[in-house]
């Protein structure tokens, strides 16, 4: 079987391509196309095995609390804190090390220099040990960019949504 294709790329060239193939080998060309674009539209979809990551609806309540939960995470009933915050446009120490501890966790808050978030904060209640814990999630146009994980006391910890060691930290 002989085919020919036309290939036209932004209308100022014309390719003619003639491949002698048969059925079998054109029906697994396609097959493997299709599954490679299969893969490309699903990675955004799944849980990262390599960043552990959960992707995150940002746009309600709802989806936020449905994501914490995801991560093992029990939250307190009452409304989440929420504040507006500035990414600065040229980062200082404290920033760089906020957002170095948001890589461990898989993400990366520097596209979002500059940029005005919001920051919704909930009381995490299965954290191990007796004190005081909060979830912070931050919010750029209804997508989850970042958030951690903190004590409430001084001297306290801080880690991404999921820990370096893959771990979220919360229990039962």
């Amino acid at each position: 079987m002989t085919a020919s294709y036309i290939l036209v790329w932004e209308g100022l060239h014309m390719f003619v391509v003639s491949m002698k193939t048969t059925r079998s080998r054109l029906l697994g060309v396609l097959l493997a196309a299709a599954l490679v674009l299969f893969i490309l539209l699903m990675q955004g979809c799944l849980p990262s095995e390599e960043t552990g990551t959960v992707p995150m609806d940002g746009s309600s309540d709802e989806g936020r609390r449905a994501c914490l939960t995801a991560l093992g995470y029990q939250l307190a009933t009452e409304p989440p804190q929420v504040r507006e915050v500035l990414f600065p446009a040229e980062p200082d120490d404290v920033w760089l090390a906020y957002n170095a501890l948001q890589q461990q966790a898989g993400t990366d808050l520097t596209p979002y220099r500059g940029q005005r978030v919001k920051c919704y904060t909930y009381t995490v209640l299965n954290y191990p040990g007796d004190e005081t814990v909060e979830a912070n999630v931050y919010i750029y146009k209804d997508q989850v960019i970042g958030g951690d994980i903190s004590s409430t006391r001084q001297g306290g910890f801080r880690h991404g949504l999921i820990r370096k060691d893959g771990q979220s930290g919360a229990t039962g």
